[in-house]
């Protein structure tokens, strides 16, 4: 069962997380930002991390699904759209996810930031489906991936839910 704890903006997490997303997308304007607390979900993202590498990266998606993915996860064979392989894409730049978030009818906006598990890399392609007893996810580029997928279902936690009011102007 997942919970959600709203971070204050006074906590070390909100300055940290909100410094990361105006790296890339300065004028985002962040309506707040949600910790997923979900035990069942941490525990197989910690047994499959093993001695695998990981870092934090971004998803944008849309507000049906946000519940969703806190509770389960997320679901390699939703996505329909392989550019770098089949998987589970996520960006290292606010900026890139920005394009995958879907405005809703009040305005609202959202993304999660999440912990995945990228281990030994390869050069995505098309379509490609990732050989997981050689590599633990694809990317767009081997010297300087922007772009991650893995195959594993628990290969990412979703740990922060972001808000955004998508079309606020300067």
């Amino acid at each position: 069962m997942a919970t959600t704890r709203y971070l204050e903006m006074s906590e070390p997490d909100y300055d940290m997380i909100s410094k990361r997303i105006r790296a890339s997308y300065p004028d985002s304007c962040i309506c707040w930002i949600e910790e997923v607390i979900n035990p069942n979900l941490r525990k197989a993202y910690e047994e499959r991390r093993n001695s695998m590498s990981e870092i934090q990266l971004f998803h944008g998606t849309s507000e049906e699904v946000v519940n969703t993915i806190a509770a389960g996860g997320f679901d390699p064979a939703y996505n329909k759209i392989s550019a770098y392989g089949k998987g589970t894409y996520f960006a290292k730049n606010a900026s890139y996810s920005f394009n995958y978030m879907k405005s809703e009818k009040n305005g609202i906006s959202f993304m999660f930031l999440c912990d995945v598990l990228v281990g030994t890399s390869c050069q995505g392609s098309s379509n490609m489906n990732i050989n997981m007893e050689l590599y633990n996810s694809s990317v767009d580029n081997l010297a300087n991936p922007t772009i991650f997928v893995t195959p594993y279902a628990d290969g990412a936690y979703p740990k922060y839910i972001i808000a955004f009011h998508k079309k606020a102007q300067k």
